[in-house]
């Protein structure tokens, strides 16, 4: 009887875990501005043009708060004018070690600045495209 509770148990940690998931990656669907590390470093090589790199986690209501910012129009276009924009919803597949949400890096693939920003504000300002 404790091995049938544990089975159940297991499957009802697996199905909210799958549930999690799914509704994360449709809260955590971006605009197409965004480009994967890996382009946006391709594009770099090609153009000379300096990355922009945000990295978020699932579980950050600050993230949150980004994401919604940088859907007002207007945000991307001045971003994407100086920076190819790098998206990086889970911080294991980040180029660069992470302590806090969200992340900000600003330069070349061999050479980014890190930073945190505390509203979406205060990082065009540090950007310099406000």
């Amino acid at each position: 009887m404790c091995f049938v509770r544990y089975v159940y148990f297991l499957l009802l940690v697996a199905g909210l875990g799958i549930l999690v998931l799914a509704l994360q990656n449709s809260a955590e669907d971006m605009n197409s501005a965004w480009l994967s590390y890996e382009d946006a470093v391709k594009k770099s090589n090609e153009t000379g043009k300096m990355l922009f790199i945000f990295i978020s986690s699932p579980t950050c209501p600050t993230c949150a708060k980004f994401r919604e910012f940088f859907s007002q129009e207007g945000v991307m276009d001045k971003i994407s004018s100086n920076f190819l924009p790098v998206y990086i919803k889970d911080p294991a597949y980040s180029p660069v070690p992470v302590t806090a949400f969200p992340t900000f890096c600003v330069g070349y693939p061999n050479d980014l600045d890190c930073f945190y920003s505390s509203s979406g504000e205060n990082l065009l300002r540090r950007l310099g495209v406000s």
